[in-house]
């Protein structure tokens, strides 16, 4: 049987789409370049999801390298050049086995390479020649010249020559190693007698730094003066932003100071402008849940929302949405502040808040604009939410975000922001609440169990277990991170989705006119099949992927 291309495995796996295919075909015309570069270049594909059905293909395990970063010990077993030449980094080295990821794993000579420099069992992963090329350049770097003991370096060097000339090199470590750690956000928190820094990783704020507090309102001065603040008012809050670059990749660096006891409290949000794409598979939603939301984005009319809490991947899942719509045949404009990821064939626009560029002002523009579909980034106000229901009820498809803990509740915030219960009914169309949870670390996880009956305690229904035929007397087994130096000894490594995605139906609309409590609109739903944030939560907990500690931090 003959190997099936790349291009019908991405259609197959429904990354992209026959005409996407004829678009491509018809530039290779005018380009000279190969036909998976034309997608990824025209953005139909990402060079992540090439790799995944290389590794469909090839029967080897997707490795996602930013996740599980190599070892030391592991990068020690080739240089940089061997590296680079075999288009492979290594990961873990073991005593009878070491761990690659490469960019073909059908090169049987590489792998036979590999087998012979090691003197050991090869075991392969597979990820994008991208990432790998880029991951080597950082890791085989930092190997040379590890981060911390560089920071460490200039904190001594500051405090000997009067705290200045070394702050510019200092504070660009800090942002790198942030960078390096995958945090979202860097806390610069002062204290009596130090400074401290803290990052957030996967959604936990992590200790790294200690700087003497001497050296805080230099810092400060440092930061204020890149992000275009007034370094002189320390008693009023301030926001800015500025621009960093690490390793050829460029970074928006949101700024935000308030005035605390000790000095200045600064936050750094860390914003890539290189986004990878996602797709709904690789976030983890349940195939049922995937299945519906599909059914929400194909149809003509009406409002989906995502809510959740700050940080919860809302619009990550929104961008992955977007890219399940055929924007070929249907016209879409989107609002956002800011555009993170750009996409081909969609007309997105940022908003200018200074410049009176609001989501209202920007809907109103919209609906000349003989749009199919609209992306608002956020639904803040009366006005933009009001506005967004009538697209919906005319005939457009809207996509948006709202703050709230689950999907029902978002029923009476709309209400709040003086929507009729009439026109939710009829314009919305589903509301999907989502969290983000860690995912136990491939390296390092080994089976546990824990009595059900403490997790019942602790708030997970009992019916939930006996679902999944779980006895509430019995233990439920899952998988547990240890602890390694791929994951920096948390046990945990990336995030995936738990949600419940509410289907406003006939029977759910009936309820919301009638002005049924939100508890009777949610029995009501998973009567209907809705798998509540819990049971998804539960899920994850079975399959392997997170933990039962993780889903009572984040769901209950």
């Amino acid at each position: 049987m003959a190997k099936k291309t790349v291009g019908q495995l991405l259609k197959e796996e429904g990354y992209v789409t026959e005409e996407q295919i004829q678009v491509a075909l018809e530039v290779k015309k005018i380009k000279d370049m190969l036909l998976g570069e034309i997608l990824i270049e025209l953005s139909f594909v990402s060079a992540r999801e090439i790799a995944l059905v290389v590794s469909k293909q090839s029967g080897k395990p997707f490795l996602d390298i930013s996740e599980h970063p190599p070892t030391k010990d592991a990068l020690q077993m080739f240089d940089r050049n061997v590296a680079k030449q075999l288009e492979m980094i290594p990961i873990e080295n073991k005593e009878d086995k070491l761990t690659v990821a490469l960019a073909d794993p059908f090169n049987i000579n590489t792998i036979d390479i590999l087998q012979r420099k090691a003197g050991k069992q090869i075991e392969v992963f597979v990820s994008d020649k991208e990432t790998i090329l880029k991951n080597i350049e950082i890791n085989y770097f930092l190997l040379e010249r590890p981060i911390d003991i560089e920071i460490n370096k200039l904190v001594k060097k500051a405090i000997d020559s009067g705290l200045t000339s070394e702050l510019p090199q200092l504070l660009e470590l800090i942002m790198n190693s942030a960078i390096i750690a995958r945090a979202t956000d860097i806390h610069i928190s002062p204290e009596d007698i130090a400074t401290h820094i803290f990052f957030r990783i996967d959604g936990i704020l992590r200790h790294y730094y200690a700087f003497p507090y001497e050296m805080h309102n230099a810092l400060s001065s440092r930061i204020k003066i890149l992000s275009s603040l007034d370094i002189a008012e320390q008693r009023l809050p301030q926001d800015g932003s500025m621009s960093h670059t690490f390793f050829d990749e460029d970074f928006d660096i949101r700024v935000s100071t308030i005035p605390t006891l000790y000095g200045e409290g600064i936050v750094l949000r860390v914003l890539s402008k290189n986004v990878s794409l996602f797709n709904l598979e690789s976030l983890g939603f349940e195939k049922d849940t995937e299945h519906r939301l599909m059914k929400q984005l194909k149809k003509p009319h009406g409002i989906l929302l995502v809510t959740g809490p700050t940080g919860s991947g809302k619009t990550t899942t929104l961008y992955a949405s977007l890219r399940k719509i055929n924007s070929l045949q249907r016209k879409i404009l989107t609002a956002e502040d800011p555009i993170e990821y750009k996409f081909p064939f969609i007309k997105q626009t940022q908003l200018n808040i200074k410049a009176g560029y609001t989501f209202g002002k920007a809907m109103r523009a919209f609906l000349r604009q003989d749009p199919d579909v609209i992306l608002l980034g956020e639904m803040r106000d009366e006005e933009t939410a009001e506005m967004a229901l009538r697209a919906a009820i005319t005939g457009h498809l809207v996509l948006s975000t709202l703050h709230t803990n689950d999907a029902v509740t978002a029923i009476p915030r709309l209400m709040e922001m003086k929507i009729e219960d009439y026109m939710i009914a009829s314009g919305v169309g589903g509301i999907l609440a989502q969290r983000l949870v860690r995912k136990t670390c491939l390296f390092c996880r080994e089976e546990a169990s824990e009595p059900i009956a403490g997790l019942i305690e602790q708030g997970i229904p009992e019916a939930l277990f006996v679902k999944h035929g779980l006895a509430p007397d019995g233990e439920i087994k899952y998988q547990k991170g240890m602890g390694c130096e791929h994951c920096k000894q948390t046990g945990y490594s990336g995030r995936g989705v738990i949600c419940e995605l509410l289907d406003i139906d006939q029977e759910i609309g009936e309820l919301i006119v009638t002005g049924a409590t939100p508890l009777t609109i949610f029995n009501k739903a998973v009567e209907n099949g809705m798998i509540p944030i819990l049971e998804s939560g539960l899920l994850k907990i079975i399959n392997g992927m997170t933990t039962p500690e993780e889903i009572l931090r984040v769901a209950i």
